[in-house]
């Protein structure tokens, strides 16, 4: 009898709609699957355990992939990490370098793709039921291997349980642009086919959720065509989704409460109890000094409309007027009486991540309809509808009279809007913008530490180093250039 290599700590979010709560599940290990995988529970726990997977992946990771290399944040603190992750000193050491859980993640996807098929239909666990858990595992393999490739490039790639303690489970790199076409897309569209389309519940990958990730993953792709049918087919659930926040308080919400918001499309609950304190602390903590601090080039963005309701959200303004650096941001916190952010001691940080919101896929859209189209005029209707909620002045498409400065608009426009939710790096190489955004960035913090000027001028590196534990262990793969084993 094979022995499954099982690691449900905890759970992770789920089930009924609206629900945040998370399962109340003893751990298991070690366990068959003759005494797993067997009833309603045992599939509830199992899908649980892929959410705990993701939190386990994201946290920490979120700013460190998403923003980090960015023109969002600099250095900040006293470490030497966000150093080198904003002057783009990586190497194999890096701990965001280290893709085990997200390996973890995926490995509990695939688990509940092989068995939920066999656990038996009752009055108490539907059809329906059963193939949304089923989605729900395929779309977080497709998000989780989505990060991957563009992290890494070309990754190895398992689709079965690793299972036998006999079994070697090395694998060779597979090419990004196969795992996008032949992994991701495929679970991405079963996934939306198993998925339940009437849940509401803003907690799991539901179907805008999915939506959302096919229109992400068709940008990278540089496939427009399939980008806007898919936003569209976003677009189509919008009695459930859509932007309307004008006000400070309404703005917050998508952070602090997004289930009472349409803006929200998936995001992570945490319960520090249960997950630990949130890594999103990195950018805004009660407790240690903030690792990254807001870099100049989006602060004066923010600076030069003060009208903008994100920006008193996003950071203390008294501060800026009183001349004082800022080494806080406190977009995912609430405002006490006195309207200042309250930040969590890092051991009991419990924000909610955004994964996925409607703005987001919107500036996507426009973003494709940019590529696509002579017409510019639908690209500043969907541009100029989230400014003017933001309190913004709409802006002219006369003023844009190339694709690429349109294309810098709507990138311009997203900054703003998804500041610290771990879209800007992704949003640099998409466009390919790295080098131009990030060369003369990484010269000047350089200058500033008075340490030698080597910029950001490998295209080579954008791509992250291979975590030497990863190497150790499977020896089929290499490190990616220019990177040291």
């Amino acid at each position: 009898m094979k022995k499954i290599l099982y690691y449900i700590l905890i759970p992770g979010v789920l089930a009924s709609t609206g629900c945040k709560k998370f399962l109340d599940q003893e751990p298991i290990s070690d366990l068959s699957p003759e005494s797993f995988w067997k009833s309603p529970d045992d599939a509830r726990t199992g899908v649980a355990a892929i959410y705990d997977g993701i939190q386990r992946t994201l946290n920490g990771n979120y700013t460190d992939w998403g923003d980090a290399r960015s023109d969002n944040f600099t250095y900040g603190g006293t470490g030497e990490n966000q150093i080198n992750v904003t002057l783009n000193g990586l190497n194999s050491l890096t701990g965001a370098a280290n893709w085990n859980n997200l390996y973890l993640t995926i490995g509990r996807a695939n688990l509940a793709i092989k068995y939920l098929p066999d656990i038996a239909l009752s009055g108490n666990f539907t059809e329906l039921q059963r193939n949304n858990y089923l989605a729900q595992a395929y779309a977080i393999r497709a998000y989780m291997y989505f990060f991957a490739i563009r992290l890494w490039g070309g990754v190895p790639v398992s689709l079965e349980p690793y299972e036998d303690l006999n079994e070697e489970p090395l694998a060779p790199r597979t090419p990004a642009d196969e795992v996008l076409n032949n992994v991701i897309i495929p679970d991405l569209t079963k996934a939306y086919s198993l998925v339940d389309k009437t849940s509401t519940n803003i907690w799991e990958m539901n179907a805008g959720a999915i939506l959302a990730l096919l229109t992400d993953v068709y940008m990278w792709k540089k496939d427009y065509t399939k980008a806007l049918e898919s936003s569209q087919n976003f677009i189509s659930l919008s009695y459930r989704y859509d932007v309307s926040a004008s006000n400070s308080t309404d703005w917050k919400k998508i952070f602090l409460d997004p289930a009472s918001t349409k803006e929200a499309i998936w995001s992570m609950h945490w319960d520090y109890t249960r997950d630990g304190g949130n890594g999103i602390s990195k950018i805004g903590s009660g407790g240690n000094t903030s690792q990254y601090y807001i870099d100049s080039t989006v602060f004066l963005r923010y600076e030069m409309e003060k009208n903008d309701i994100r920006r008193a959200a996003t950071y203390d303004t008294a501060m800026v007027t009183a001349g004082t650096r800022l080494i806080q941001i406190g977009k995912f916190y609430p405002l006490n009486s006195s309207n200042k952010f309250v930040y969590p001691a890092n051991a009991q940080n419990e924000a909610k991540l955004t994964l996925y919101r409607t703005a987001d896929v919107l500036l996507l859209r426009a973003e494709a309809l940019n590529k696509t189209s002579a017409n510019k005029a639908p690209v500043f209707t969907i541009v100029n509808r989230i400014r003017t909620l933001r309190g913004l002045t709409p802006l002219a498409a006369a003023d844009y009279p190339t694709e690429r400065d349109v294309e810098t608009a709507i990138l311009n426009e997203r900054q703003l809007e998804l500041f610290g939710e771990g879209k800007r790096w992704f949003d640099l190489v998409r466009t390919g913008r790295v080098i131009e955004v990030m060369d003369p960035l990484v010269r000047y913090r350089q200058r500033l530490l008075n340490i030698s000027e080597t910029g950001f001028d490998d295209p080579r590196k954008i791509l992250w180093p291979i975590s030497r534990q990863a190497l150790t262990r499977n020896t089929l793969i290499r490190q990616n250039d220019p990177y040291s084993e």
